[in-house]
């Protein structure tokens, strides 16, 4: 990947015109309001006929559509542009490309991470609009207290494997920095194998993997640097598996994630990565699944309206106490977009106790491994997100699609 370029940012002054005006009021807007996220390519116009525009941006979790009614130039024409920008080839059509624009706005300096894949219609891009950041320690991360106290507990280990789970844009990131930033001092070697290397942390060692290196090459690597912790970007393959473990039984505090619905589903994530259950059982110390959901403005937000099928469904899974206060959504005000300010996180914290580790040697069931799980006071993402909803953070339809398995 090439060097980012730096980009100074400037609001065209009036209706945009040329295609560097376009481009620019384009990402002006998705930094405005607040985007994560931005696509942009073609689409068959609804019931057919000839292709048009499609422009979204996801704002707090959701894909909005905008319009385009301001574009003149062609779709070819913007993503030559952005091609530029971000120093990509623009010849090459037919095959994925990645590059990152380094960016100076009226708001503030970011990075533009962007991803061009082909399709019939020439390519479409996507771009994550990754703003310049504090990491907040760990007690501002948003746990509960006990949760809390068990993470800290967890970073006083001298070795072992934690892995923290989510799908892409679950704030991993945030969560991994935060760690790692807690940990850091001179007396502590910290390195980690990271693509791309999204902040640079003091008293820590960034490997960035490329081309020519892997998750595997480096983990392997980092066992002859003399490291305390270690940060593997992704568990990818049975052979960066292979060595996060490694890595965990030989006297490292090791960091990584995976993809997976929750904190129990990284044990049969491991077990089909070819991990025998009795090394997952010895090395994997603690599992972090987390969400991001939609948090409300309190300025604006209303009291909830909810059926009393719905009020049971949500009792029977976490009790509801007389001060609770179900919100939702208000018209929108100053303070807010649309009703909602910003996202929060939910967690859900697996400690692997000697029963929890136990069972996992014994290839136990998810559900016997979930009622061990239980028993040891390990809170759901469902009673986590319910804990949001009846403090009044969270509306009920961010999080319902987490209640549906109960």
């Amino acid at each position: 990947m090439a060097t980012p370029s730096v980009y100074q940012l400037v609001p065209p002054r009036a209706r945009p015109t040329n295609v560097q005006e376009i481009v620019d009021f384009i990402l002006i807007n998705a930094i405005r309001t607040k985007a994560s996220d931005l696509h942009f390519g073609l689409s068959a116009a609804p019931g057919g006929g000839a292709l048009t525009y499609l422009l979204r941006f996801r704002v707090h979790g959701k894909l909005q559509p905008v319009k385009t009614d301001f574009i003149g130039q062609s779709h070819k024409e913007i993503l030559t542009r952005l091609k530029v920008l971000a120093n990509i080839s623009t010849t090459e059509i037919g095959v994925p490309q990645d590059g990152q624009i380094a960016m100076n706005t009226p708001e503030g300096s970011l990075v533009l991470r962007l991803s061009f894949v082909p399709n019939p219609e020439g390519e479409e891009v996507v771009i994550r609009l990754q703003r310049a950041q504090k990491i907040p320690p760990p007690e501002q991360l948003g746990m509960t207290g006990d949760m809390l106290k068990s993470i800290q507990t967890l970073l006083q280990q001298k070795s072992g494997m934690i892995v923290i789970n989510g799908p892409a844009g679950s704030g991993k990131t945030t969560t991994i920095y935060s760690l790692l930033t807690a940990l850091s001092s001179p007396e502590r070697k910290i390195v980690t194998a990271e693509d791309p290397i999204e902040l640079r942390l003091p008293y820590v060692s960034h490997t960035a993997v490329g081309k020519n290196t892997s998750f595997a090459q480096l983990s392997k690597a980092f066992m002859r640097q003399d490291a305390d912790v270690i940060f593997i970007g992704e568990v990818r393959d049975p052979e960066s598996a292979e060595a996060a473990v490694q890595l965990a039984q030989t006297g490292h505090l090791v960091f990584t994630t995976l993809h997976t619905r929750d904190a129990l589903g990284v044990v049969p994530r491991l077990e089909a990565f070819g991990i025998h259950p009795n090394f997952i059982a010895s090395s994997l110390i603690g599992s972090l699944a987390q969400r991001l959901v939609s948090r409300l403005c309190p300025k604006c937000r209303v009291p909830a309206t909810l059926d009393d099928a719905t009020l049971l469904h949500m009792k029977t899974i976490l009790p509801m106490s007389p001060a609770a206060k179900v919100m939702q959504a208000g018209p929108g005000c100053q303070e807010c977009i649309g009703g909602y300010q910003g996202r929060m996180p939910v967690y859900e914290l697996l400690t692997v106790t000697p029963p929890i580790s136990d069972l996992i040697n014994r290839r136990a069931s998810q559900k016997d491994l979930a009622e061990a799980a239980r028993d040891s006071g390990m809170l759901t993402l469902a009673q986590e997100a319910l804990i949001r909803v009846y403090s009044g953070q969270v509306e009920y339809s961010a999080v319902k699609g987490y209640l549906s398995n109960y």
